[in-house]
């Protein structure tokens, strides 16, 4: 393995994590903005019922939740569109919610956005009267405007509760202009830490990749030569060996012959 082959492997990674991390940070921005609210309206909300109420919020660890993000806040803003009704916001534990409206002809919200605004409701109808929501004393949160615009802050705290929009005097058909937000005071800073720590990853897998391609390579050493393969013999007649020659070994020379041997030899002649 090349050694630069850990440096684009590391820069490739880290752009993968930053890329969905800055997307994160730009939209959390671009939805809570500088101030750290979530606002959308006004928007006409009409209802035939007695009055619109919230699917159950369910909502817990609240206090790790304020250490992280503060005292998150719910505010609405409810405008009376017909006269003479008034209007009134109100938010309540669920269990109170339903004992108040049991029997009566309400409208449940199945499913809210706020960016873009959509409202999704249930109808449950009744019959049953009830009084007016002014009367009541289990609000946590509560505003009420005989005219003009009811405005209701609450701070979100743990438990099962209900938001609650009516007419003042309790009567059927609710037809009010509504705002509606959520202010988290430390968004702001959340979404600035989430996206500057997107961009400096991607600044730094720019970086390691770049100096893995830039990286020259170690070279390569050059593979070791093979011995050259002994060449075969080449088939063919064998030629036969001749013995060496040996000359023959001199007859040595004896001591001259007296006169006395040459009388003794019958062959010799004598004088």
């Amino acid at each position: 393995m090349s050694r630069r082959t850990p440096w684009i492997v590391v820069g490739i990674v880290l752009l993968v994590i930053a890329v969905p991390v800055v997307i994160a940070g730009t939209v959390l921005l671009a939805m809570f903005g500088s101030r750290g609210d979530l606002r959308t309206g006004p928007h006409q909300v009409t209802v035939p019922g007695r009055a619109l109420i919230s699917s159950v919020a369910g909502i817990e660890n609240s206090a790790d939740v304020r250490e992280f993000l503060g005292n998150s806040r719910l505010e609405i803003e409810a405008t009376a569109r017909s006269a003479g009704h008034g209007v009134f916001v109100g938010v309540a534990p669920a269990a109170a919610v339903d004992r108040y409206l049991a029997g009566a002809d309400v409208d449940v919200i199945r499913d809210f956005d706020l960016a873009p605004f959509t409202l999704t409701t249930d109808r449950r109808p009744g019959s049953a009267a009830v009084a007016a929501p002014g009367a009541q004393d289990f609000w946590v949160a509560r505003a009420e405007a005989p005219a003009g615009v009811a405005s209701l802050t609450w701070t979100v705290m743990e438990g099962d509760y209900r938001v609650v929009i009516m007419n003042a005097d309790a009567t059927p058909a609710v037809d009010v202009d509504g705002t509606f937000g959520v202010v988290i005071p430390r968004a702001f800073g959340l979404s600035m830490a989430v996206l500057v720590t997107g961009l400096v990853m991607g600044v730094l897998g720019v970086a390691l990749l770049l100096v893995g391609l830039l990286q020259r390579g170690r070279p390569t050493p050059p593979a070791p030569t093979a011995p050259a393969a002994a060449r075969p013999p080449v088939a063919g007649p064998v030629p036969a060996q001749t013995a060496p020659t040996t000359a023959p070994a001199p007859t040595p020379a004896g001591p001259p012959a007296t006169g006395r041997e040459q009388e003794s030899d019958p062959a010799s002649p004598r004088a």
